[in-house]
């Protein structure tokens, strides 16, 4: 009798035991559901941290001072190739929602079989996207909501599709600082000069600018004078510019504003291979402010290839008139320093760019963001822009190999080009007062690069940083940096590099979806064989004290 009770309080313990164990890993499960409610963190071990959001817009969530609400209209009957990207999409967009801290809502709207919200939305612009869908048998086109929309306070922008958007985390941050921005910023494209069209040659440029910034054509041929609404004047490439344009130009650096000079040193006949030096009128001014030009053509061993024709063959070569600026490699070599607009770029690269020089002016910090190799060298004068008749370094200091210096940032209180000179008059028929001279300016920015091409739409993707050296700059100059860590995570695609090794792919493809699965398998099992064998000997001991 004392045996079988001994026997049976035995086994009581033993599922007691198990019992304990569960309410306890239950317990446990609830603990970490709530603090994961409460705090949010994510594991991401892709490079850049490509799939949770940068700290730069963690920071401008955290300012926020009014709630932003994100409503992502998206149809449920979406086939599993989109639900992937959408889902991600999603997450993204459930983390604007935590790092709010309470001042960002994200709702998720499905507007399928409601005709009310459909109707809502097309009023606002915002229509279904066709897609095609693939059967075994059939292939169909069909329609589906894949918009965003912020609206902040009585603001709104809409994202119609957002599986087109590779910017997505861009684009979302950028639309709720500039809804959220108390000031808005002007950004104001130069006319007037013969300056590349901003509908047409700089059709890419404005359009990234017009996402942030309030963008307007400032056209000094029907006036010089420039307006008060704008912050930031981008100068590409005039042909000339008069006196009293000059003037205009000065006076708004006076008052505060930023400019971005991205100017030609040599004016290039693509057609006959041949090009001459340019003068745009703007030499004394820029160089009054801190940078000297000179009408030169660089070329370096460091450079982009282009495809040349001869004859009926079509040849791909080094160009090193097109010079190209790796900025991981330029930093390794310490031929820049480290600043904000250029730490987060790849490469860009300056087709026929001419060289600068810093020269000291009191007040006025000079950084040289762009530097060539220490092997590149110039042509001065006539200029060859044949690939098989370039010339050599020179031996002479001018055209010699050295490192040379394309773009300049200059920080501080300027002087006036025209301090203690009479104002240029005004063209003839003007019969308005001009506001009276200033001649020292507060702080401000000016950034002068020695080429203007690097930003049309036909040159634009030579460099995959062309676009972001430009936008960090307009960034840092009017709102302090705070989009550039998140411009520089645009792409959210990490292909395998070329470099891979054939091994190294195949491990890369197997690894993820099957060996940690089938690993994760294989533990299981070799548990649930543990607890038996445990199970068993527990048996057999317990029937070995009952004997």
């Amino acid at each position: 009798m004392g045996v079988a009770v001994k026997k049976l309080l035995s086994k009581r313990a033993y599922h007691a035991y198990s019992f304990a164990w569960l309410v306890i890993l239950l317990c446990w499960l609830g603990v970490i559901n709530y603090v994961s409610n409460q705090i949010f963190f994510r594991v991401d071990l892709t490079e850049g941290k490509a799939y949770t959001l940068s700290n730069s817009t963690k920071a401008i969530l955290k300012g926020l001072r009014q709630p932003a609400t994100i409503t992502a209209f998206i149809s449920g009957n979406l086939p599993p190739g989109l639900n992937a990207d959408i889902g991600q999409i999603k997450d993204l967009l459930a983390e604007y929602k935590v790092y709010g801290k309470g001042k960002v809502r994200f709702l998720v709207v499905d507007p399928e079989d409601r005709p009310e919200v459909q109707d809502e939305l097309r009023s606002r612009g915002i229509e279904p996207i066709p897609y095609q869908v693939q059967g075994a048998s059939e292939l169909s086109l069909r329609q589906a909501y894949l918009a965003v929309e912020i609206n902040y306070l009585d603001q709104r922008q809409a994202f119609t599709n957002v599986l087109e958007m590779k910017d997505f985390e861009y684009a979302v941050t950028s639309a709720i600082l500039k809804l959220s921005s108390e000031k808005e910023v002007g950004v104001g494209f130069l006319a007037g000069h013969n300056e590349p069209d901003a509908f047409r040659q700089l059709k890419t440029l404005r359009e990234a600018v017009e996402r942030q910034y309030n963008f307007s054509v400032v056209d000094q041929g029907s006036s010089p004078a420039l307006p008060e609404d704008v912050s930031v004047l981008v100068v590409v490439s005039p042909a000339k510019v008069p006196e009293p344009d000059k003037y205009a130009i000065d006076q708004f650096i006076m008052r505060g504003g930023k400019v971005l000079f991205l100017l030609d040193g040599a004016e290039v006949a693509e057609e006959y291979l041949m090009a001459f030096p340019k003068d745009d009128g703007l030499d004394d001014l820029v160089e009054s402010y801190g940078v000297k030009r000179n009408h030169d053509l660089v070329l370096d061993v460091i450079n982009e290839k282009v495809a040349f024709r001869q004859g009926i063959f079509q040849l791909v070569q080094p160009y090193p008139l097109w010079v190209k600026f790796n900025v991981p490699v330029m930093k390794k070599l310490e031929l820049v320093k480290d600043n904000a607009i250029i730490n987060s770029l790849d490469s860009v690269v300056l087709p026929w760019a001419s060289s600068l020089e810093v020269v000291k002016r009191d007040g006025v910090n000079a950084t040289e963001l762009l530097r060539t190799s220490p092997k590149s060298w110039t042509q001065i004068g006539q200029f060859s822009l044949d690939p098989n008749k370039l010339p050599p370094p020179m031996p002479f200091a001018d055209g010699g190999e050295k490192s040379r210096t394309l773009a300049v940032l200059l920080q501080g209180a300027f002087k006036s080009f025209y301090a203690g000179k009479p104002a240029p008059k005004p063209e003839s028929g003007e019969t308005e007062k001009p506001p009276a001279k200033l001649d020292q300016s507060p702080e401000t920015s000016i950034l002068l690069v020695g080429n203007g091409r690097f930003v049309r739409d036909d040159y634009l993707n030579l460099g995959s940083s062309n676009l972001d050296f430009v936008l960090n700059t307009v960034d840092s100059m009017t709102l302090g940096g705070k989009l550039i860590g998140v411009r520089s995570r645009v792409s959210m695609d990490r292909p395998f590099s070329q470099d891979v090794s054939g091994l190294d792919l195949v491990l890369a493809r197997v690894l993820g979806p099957f060996v940690l699965p089938v690993a994760v398998v294989i533990y299981g099992l070799a548990r649930l064989q543990f607890r038996r064998r445990a199970k068993k000997a527990w048996a057999a001991a317990s029937k070995e004290a009952g004997k």
